[in-house]
């Protein structure tokens, strides 16, 4: 191989240049995404039922919605939530089904749903969203104009702005919320539709039929066919007061002669907040899966385009209050950053360890040669451009040059031992001897890099979409380097060494004189230390002793008192704290009550730490943003709101991190307790209970439960069937209808006033019917008097649950619970136990209810243990590697000892730096096996090879430790400075990849150190053949 690379030399480089040159246009048409797809499909969508409690929707319409919505294909898991009023389904899907066509399928399926219910929910159809949660990104501007009034502004966006908008690719749902929209109240006078014998079923109806158009047939003529309809003339919202209700007599009666109508600006039913102050905002969130940096991009494009056209007033300004293109630019910098500072400190550790520029220059091409050709292969593959496939990239930029090291060194080495004089073919009978010397063995240890990544592909599926794309990237990284180091780089060498050297020996250059008095010392203080360990056999048992018990001690003491988490999030300057009502409330009291009571409450006991706040106020869902003066404050602040804001039955709250940089991951709790039992109120009141015993023990920061604990009462009407049936003019449905449209008001109707839909629906005054009594006695017009309604329907009372929850049509009951942030993940099984002890005394559960301890983090642990399977496996396959390679069964066995002391340098790492047991760092914890290894094979295979030309087994041991000592060092040392900027964690949103870095640098370090010594042990108490 290598006489062909020198044979076709010029073929050889004009190829390397041409498909770096593809590499180079290939990188600029890969698409940049923050984050690979790291969630399966999730979709949410909300039915309103006004009048509905809970369980009054679930027990009615739970049958006719779930079963439709779970016979979707691919449906995984579909959580229903229903509450007073309102009703909220998530569908989860598998990870095979495409996101796109699952909502179109759900949007389909909802549409059906829907003309299957009554009438009087049929006014709109629920539209089918991405499921965002209570933490997700998006983009968030805020628009105003010194010129224009924000009325004027918001019009131009909402008409000619937003379907722009809204048809950007990736976009999910674009909206705009004004500082006031426009709103009619239609108030009911009851005494006077009593007086005019009116009902509000009466009302309804004349709202319904007096502004709508009515078909009265069709009309033929000369093969045309025209529908003909009836329309009493167009009403316009200021002109509402003035519609027709009823004839009475020869009266017309209309509605201002029975109600208060009023059309003026209110306070949105969205809105945004900024420091007490509302403004015009706009927000756009993602479509699944896609990619929010270019979405951003494009979004700004479109409104600066507007401005410029004149669409928008020419000095509107644009001001990003959330602009996730910032923090992912600045994390994916910070990644790149890291690699090339990882890169330079690799050659500067090859410079330092060879004292040569010339061959230093040499080793480093192999870094920018395997990343550009690298491109290729990801750009064939689909792989993007994202902190984890970035991260792969940092990973192994150390990494790279390792076979490059090998080989280089070599020819050095054989340069240097034969005085090469610049002969060419001599140097290349050198080069090409030196080249396959080393070759098997380079083979062999960039082989054992790429086995250990390639079962990630078949691990959990959460594990393969978290690290899919790194370890994709690595595995071309690695391919790369491995063919450049065994062809590029012996011929750039032979190109470089090929001149003609002076006969009289040339003065060695200080620099390069130091170096290999230092490196030469420092290998024969290791010589002489491991002579005292091989030439010994009690020695040698006691050092493999001391590991074994430094092992056992790392794993069982150590390791369980390191936090685990699935990846580390990056460190945010933001919070969000996200609250839901369990109640009615509207955003008149959110802005004006609600919220300035919560910020008041944090500026008196976080000001010093709080720098300002924003909030997203939708009613009974409310976002409030808290931004800090630094990201050091975050646990703390984060610990001090989950104590100031405690759920409870009328309010549900949760603390975290925000930080659009963040990997959109499986939220897990540290207590999960489920409850089962056929009483649904008895099984909310011991859910309280729980509660209350749980969050009393100051174990946790943030304890909740669902459903929602809160009660509400449920009003039974029972028909009288004697007494209607004997009153004219009144049936059970009718008065029904009545009490239904007394309760919600009228069906809505719908103005078009400048461009802005406006919707008005009649309502009786909000105290009129507050409470059992006033609905008993809500009277009806009968002839010259009326009939209070008691008179047609006895009540009874009896008490509900407030919210019904259940998953795949099973009722779920459960209490949650999450440590408070940077508490050790060792404390959850002890605080679980305490728990447990303290329900035993505290609990005492009726007949028919159970009480069952589930594990919150079961998604984590089979994500942990399929990496743990991950890497058996590629023990397993480095395995049948080496056996084949040495045809042994002892020697692979020989070299795998190594692999567990990598563990012990990771497990410590993580200790003393306080990371945290992370899909990284295990990550990590696998390439430290192939890195152990791949020292382990050149040793072994340099150690049969020269076994026969030394006198005994410890001659060959320490000469061969004190050759391979220099190049072992400096492939150490290089990995160890590629994985220095990531463990460091330099930048914004490189706290992700810093387990990685820790795991990989620290266990290295050590594990190096141990290797050095433990595996000549291991060696000198064998009985290895040398190679024949």
């Amino acid at each position: 191989m290598i006489d062909l690379v020198f044979r076709k030399r010029v073929g050889i480089v004009l190829m390397y240049a041409l498909l770096c040159v593809c590499g180079i246009v290939l990188v600029g048409r890969l698409p940049v995404q923050l984050y690979p797809r790291t969630d399966r499909p999730r979709l949410m969508t909300s039915f309103r039922h006004e009048g509905y409690s809970a369980i009054g929707f679930s027990e009615e319409f739970g049958d006719l919605i779930e079963p439709r919505l779970l016979s979707l294909d691919g449906v995984d898991l579909l959580e229903a939530r229903y509450g007073s009023d309102q009703s909220t389904f998530t569908i989860t899907f598998n990870w095979k089904v495409d996101a796109e066509q699952a909502q179109a399928d759900a949007q389909a399926a909802v549409s059906g749903i829907v003309a299957q219910l009554p009438g009087a929910l049929q006014e709109s159809t629920p539209r089918v969203r991405f499921f965002a949660g209570e933490n997700a990104g998006y983009l968030m501007l805020g628009l105003s104009s010194p010129t224009v009034s924000p009325e004027v502004l918001y019009e131009a966006l909402a008409t000619s702005v937003e379907p722009r908008l809204a048809g950007v690719k990736d976009v999910d749902v674009v909206e705009i919320f004004n500082v006031e929209d426009l709103s009619a109240r239609i108030v009911l006078r009851p005494f006077d539709m009593l007086s005019r014998g009116l009902t509000i079923s009466d009302v309804n109806t004349a709202m319904r039929t007096n502004h709508a158009t009515q078909s009265i047939g069709s009309l033929r003529e000369a093969g045309w066919r025209s529908s003909v309809r009836y329309s009493r003339g167009e009403i316009g919202l200021f002109d509402v007061a003035t519609l027709p209700i009823a004839q009475v007599g020869d009266v017309t009666v209309r509605l201002e002669d029975i109600a208060d109508v009023s059309v003026s600006y209110t306070i949105p039913q969205a809105t945004f907040v900024m420091e007490g102050s509302r403004g015009i905002q706009v927000t756009a969130t993602p479509v699944d899966g896609g990619n929010i940096r270019a979405m951003s991009r494009e979004l700004m494009r479109v409104l600066r385009e507007a401005r410029d056209e004149g669409v928008l007033p020419a000095d509107t300004q644009i001001t990003p209050f959330l602009d996730p293109t910032e923090y992912i630019d600045r994390s994916i910098g910070s990644v790149l950053e890291a690699a090339v500072l990882g890169a330079a400190l690799a050659m500067l550790i090859v410079l330092l360890a060879l004292g040569e520029v010339r061959n230093t220059m040499l080793i480093g091409i192999s870094i920018p040669v395997s990343l550009v050709l690298s491109f290729v292969l990801m750009y064939v593959s689909g792989v993007s451009l994202n902190l984890i496939s970035l991260g792969g990239m940092a990973l192994a930029v150390g990494m790279i040059v390792d076979a490059a090291i090998v080989v280089m060194e070599n020819i050095h080495r054989f340069r240097a031992d034969e005085d090469h004089t610049g002969d060419e073919r001599h140097l290349r009978d050198l080069i090409a001897r030196a080249v396959r010397q080393v070759r098997n063995g380079v083979i062999s240890s960039v082989l054992t890099s790429i086995l250990v990544f390639l079962p990630l592909s078949f691990t959990a599926p959460l594990t393969s979409a978290i690290l899919g794309d790194q370890a994709r990237v690595v595995v071309f990284v690695l391919s790369f380097s491995l063919v450049v180091s065994l062809t590029l780089i012996p011929l750039l060498a032979y190109l470089v060494y090929r001149s003609p050297r002076p006969r009289a020996a040339p003065r060695v250059p200080r620099f390069k004189a130091l170096s290999e008095s230092v490196t030469g010392a420092l290998a024969d203080g290791y010589t002489r230390l491991l002579k005292h360990v091989v030439s010994r056999k009690r020695s040698a048992l006691m050092l493999l002793a001391a590991c074994a018990l430094v092992l056992a001690l790392s794993v069982l003491v150590v390791l369980p008192r390191i936090p685990r988490e699935i990846l580390t999030p990056p460190q945010s300057d933001r919070l969000v704290l996200f609250m839901q009502s369990t109640g009615e409330v509207t955003s008149e009291e959110m802005v004006e009550t609600v919220l300035p009571r919560m910020e008041r409450t944090i500026k008196e006991q976080l000001g010093h730490s709080v720098k300002s706040t924003y909030a997203e106020v939708r009613g009974r869902f409310n976002r409030l943003f808290v931004v800090l003066k630094s990201t050091r404050d975050i646990n703390r602040v984060t610990n001090e709101l989950q104590r100031m804001f405690v759920s409870d039955d009328e309010w549900y709250y949760n603390v975290m991190n925000w930080d659009p940089a963040e990997m959109p991951l499986p939220r897990t709790g540290d207590l999960q307790i489920s409850l089962a039992g056929e009483d649904q109120a008895a099984l909310v009141q011991q859910l309280e209970r729980i509660r209350d015993a749980v969050a009393g023990l100051s174990l946790y920061g943030w304890v909740f439960t669902t459903p929602a604990t809160g009660t509400t009462n449920e009003l039974y009407l029972s028909p009288r069937a004697e007494i209607i049936g004997s009153l004219k003019g009144y049936t059970e449905s009718g008065l029904l209808a009545i009490v239904q449209r007394a309760l919600t008001g009228t069906q809505a109707m719908e103005f078009t006033h400048e461009g802005v839909t406006v919707t008005a629906r009649a309502r009786y005054p909000d105290d009129y019917l507050r409470g059992r009594d006033r609905l008993e006695n809500f009277l009806v017009p009968y002839g010259e008097t009326a009939v209070p309604l008691k008179h047609f329907f006895d009540f009874t009372e009896s008490a509900s649950v407030s919210q019904v929850v259940s998953e795949n049509g099973e009722p779920v009951f459960r209490v949650f619970a999450s440590m408070r942030r940077g508490e050790p993940a060792s404390n959850r099984l002890r605080y679980e136990r305490k728990v447990r002890e303290e329900l035993a005394k505290a609990i005492d559960l009726p007949a028919g209810i159970t009480m069952t301890f589930d594990n919150p983090q079961q998604q984590m642990d089979d994500a942990i243990r399929s990496l743990f399977l991950s890497l058996a496996v590629s023990v397993a396959l480095i395995y049948l590697l080496l056996a084949l390679q040495f045809n042994s069964f002892l020697t692979p066995l020989l070299i795998l000892v190594t692999v567990p002391l990598g563990l012990i340098g990771l497990v410590l790492s993580l200790f003393v730096f306080r990371s945290t047991v992370c899909l990284n760092s295990l990550l990590g914890a696998i390439l430290l096996a192939g890195i152990a290894v791949n020292n382990a094979i050149v040793f072994v295979d340099f150690y049969r090879t020269s076994l026969g030309e030394y006198a005994s087994r410890t001659e060959a041991l320490l000469e061969v430790a004190r050759i391979r000592f220099r190049p072992i060092l400096m492939s150490t040392l290089t990995t160890i400075a590629g994985m220095l900027p990531l463990a460091i964690g330099l930048g914004q949103g490189s706290n992700v990849v810093k387990p990685l870095g820790i795991a990989v640098s620290g266990g290295l370090l050590v594990s190096t150190g141990l290797t050095l010594f433990v595996l000549p042990a291991i060696l000198s108490l064998s009985r290895t053949r040398a190679k024949e």
